[in-house]
């Protein structure tokens, strides 16, 4: 059954590439199935557009939502009379900070999308607490400005796969409200998959995105959300419900949407019905990827009560069972993003070279996440292989 107030419709638009044209008439396409762009915004109003733009990286990467799709979003809300926004806070271990803006900005394509479309490229770095008092785990959050001053949020968000949360699109995508070496709080405090979901269920339906898109043409599988590899998945998702538009996702990718941690705890809180969510559109059944490669961290997938049985063991014994990450002396240069971002302070940079303390470290992952020269391997010991292989 839908939950009640909720809209749990996902338009699903096949796009096989990031022509211009072809981008620009799937997203409209995708929008006007959703109900078109005048039910989710008004003439006057002014937007945040919210891409995941992670560190900034050239768009080839699959690293950051294709500025193909952000401009194309961009100029069907800017005809639509809207003052539309672009901003993000980039990643944990980046200081937020308007020459790292720039830069980002820059790498992703952005900067060219503002020239082209009118909308206007965030440099406030400063945030205001919102309060959210009947959030479950949290009360109140501290938000960029670009989120507090705008009328409504678009969320532009890119499909890849996510070595803590296992999957990354529109609920993730909010976590980039949050200033960016803030973020590392909320990784020591959640350091669960699931507690940290719930978080942020709470953080969407404290900020309440009206519309949310999906750039899933070429997404990332393996060990996202930036060391995995490009893979095509050919389509462009829109809806107004964060939860339902990530169901149609992790279907796409090959996913049960209750394995993942934010869309369980929406299920838990009767926010969604995974079976009661629909699709018009193209038909996601033939565009999903069965085998779409699925982060090292991965344990989810099959059933039996053997299954169930390891997977318990997984869950009590989790640092056993989770990879370790190590670093490769010679790809180090000593940026020290995994010493900024690391909630725990188990890593140090001496001479250059970072080194982790992994008596302390929480295996969040995020010096993984963040290290653009791919100078964090992950690794298991051998009890962990061991419950890898019952699991493969």
């Amino acid at each position: 059954m839908q939950p009640a107030g909720r809209n749990t419709t996902v338009a699903v638009v096949r796009c096989d590439d990031y022509v211009p044209e072809a981008v620009d008439a799937a997203v409209r396409h995708a929008v006007d199935l959703a109900g078109g762009i005048g039910r989710f915004v008004s003439p006057g109003e002014r937007v945040l557009l919210k891409p995941n733009l992670l560190q900034g990286q050239e768009p080839e990467k699959c690293v950051t939502t294709h500025p193909a799709v952000v401009a194309a979003v961009a100029r069907l809300l800017t005809e639509h009379g809207c003052r539309v926004v672009i901003g993000d806070s980039p990643g944990a271990g980046i200081v937020y900070s308007e020459a790292n803006l720039r830069r980002a900005y820059a790498r992703s394509g952005y900067a060219a999308v503002a020239g082209e479309t009118g909308a206007v490229l965030n440099y406030d770095t400063g945030s205001r607490i919102v309060a959210f008092p009947e959030g479950e785990v949290m009360k109140q959050f501290s938000i960029i400005t670009p989120a507090t001053e705008a009328d409504a949020i678009v969320v532009v968000s890119k499909a890849k796969t996510h070595m803590w949360t296992r999957m990354t699109g529109a609920t993730k995508n909010l976590f980039g409200l949050i200033p960016g070496l803030e973020k590392p709080v909320f990784h020591f405090r959640f350091q669960d998959e699931y507690a940290f979901g719930r978080m942020l269920v709470d953080l969407n339906e404290c900020m309440k995105p009206r519309l949310q898109i999906v750039d899933a043409v070429i997404g990332m599988e393996g060990d996202g959300p930036q060391a995995g590899s490009p893979r095509k998945i050919g389509t462009i998702l829109a809806g107004s419900d964060y939860s339902a538009v990530d169901t149609v996702l992790a279907r796409l990718i090959g996913m049960d949407p209750l394995e993942i941690g934010s869309l369980k705890s929406a299920a838990a809180r009767g926010l969604l019905d995974p079976g009661a969510v629909r699709t018009v559109g193209d038909d996601p059944a033939e565009l999903a990827i069965p085998d779409f490669r699925k982060p090292s961290t991965y344990a989810g997938g099959g059933a039996g009560v053997w299954r169930r049985v390891v997977l318990a063991v997984v869950q009590r014994f989790g640092r056993t069972y989770a990879p370790r990450p190590g670093v490769i002396a010679q790809s180090c240069i000593g940026c020290r993003k995994c010493e900024r971002i690391c909630p725990v302070h188990a890593i140090t940079v001496t001479e250059g070279r970072a080194t982790i303390d992994l008596s302390r470290c929480i295996r969040c992952y995020c010096c993984h996440e963040m290290c653009t020269e791919h100078a964090i391997v992950l690794s298991r010991g051998l009890a962990g292989k061991l419950l890898a292989r019952l699991l493969g």
